[in-house]
């Protein structure tokens, strides 16, 4: 059931959505970016051992740790820093308040604009990894 204070957010919310929106495109650049960039990396692999591949499980459970870290730190807290400001926002007073833990479903395809984070959002991860590339091969 949603409560008067978040159906009016919801609305208003919608109502900034710029008419060129378009939620299967949305999804569809993130996974083009995202899964250009794991093939560019995997060209750069060569004769990998098989115990090197156990990196793999210990790096992602390492990104779990991190993102949890995030969520719990910058997400969902006020921050000084401009930009970790703008991640906070984002995050806690627009996804935060538009889905809650009693109305969690998507009217159309126009909600998955608060729902995924902005492309531009994995640009800038993907660039900051790269210094760690640089330091791992010879750029």
């Amino acid at each position: 059931m949603l409560s008067e204070r978040q159906r009016d957010y919801r609305q208003e919310y919608r109502s900034r959505i710029d008419s060129w929106y378009n939620g299967p495109v949305h999804v569809f650049l993130i996974y083009a970016i995202g899964l250009t960039s794991l093939w560019l990396y995997t060209q750069h692999l060569e004769n990998v051992r098989w115990w090197e591949w156990l990196s793999v499980p210990v790096f992602l459970l390492a990104c779990n740790i991190f993102e949890w870290y995030l969520h719990l730190k910058i997400m969902h807290r006020p921050q000084k820093s401009k930009a970790l400001r703008a991640i906070y926002n984002r995050h806690t007073l627009q996804h935060h308040q538009f889905f809650t833990d009693s109305e969690m479903r998507f009217r159309d395809q126009k909600d998955w604009r608060v729902t995924f984070f902005p492309p531009y959002a994995l640009v800038v991860f993907i660039l900051i990894s790269i210094p760690g590339q640089c330091c791992s091969t010879s750029c």
